[in-house]
């Protein structure tokens, strides 16, 4: 048997690939290095924009309402793509309020937001009309 004869190649790796794979490495370690500094940022965004969404919830429940009007919503039945009307089913009595909200954001600014919604009136009637006198039209019948 012969001997084999060990070359100075075969011995392990060169600088040059020792280099390479550094390179390579830093060009992940700074990927990730990104990513982690990004997701920071987007939580911090988060936690802000939690923070002044508590404080508008915090000022509309607390905020004054001004009724804007005062609207009788009918509602009929119709098909299932809208294009025939049927009888009316029920009418409820609403009132369109808004409510403004002043509140402090996150930079110290002073802003107010308006909320518009509908309540119910109470008007004593009842909500449920008699949907036998009903046209299909969606009228009174009158």
């Amino acid at each position: 048997m012969r001997k084999h004869k060990k070359t100075r190649a075969n011995n392990g790796e060169t600088l040059v690939e020792v280099t390479a794979s550094i390179f390579i490495f830093l060009i992940m370690l700074g990927i990730i290095q990104g990513a982690i500094s990004y997701s920071q940022a987007s939580l911090a965004k988060n936690k802000e924009i939690r923070s002044e969404n508590a404080k508008i919830i915090e000022g509309l429940q607390s905020a004054a309402t001004q009724e804007e009007m005062v609207k009788n919503m009918q509602f009929v039945a119709t098909n299932s793509d809208l294009t025939v009307k049927g009888n009316l089913v029920f009418t409820i009595n609403t009132s369109l309020v808004s409510k403004t909200v002043i509140y402090t954001d996150s930079k110290g600014e002073t802003k107010s937001t308006s909320f518009y919604m509908y309540e119910s009136v109470d008007d004593g009637s009842g909500s449920n009309s008699d949907s036998d006198s009903a046209t299909p039209d969606g009228g009174d019948g009158s």
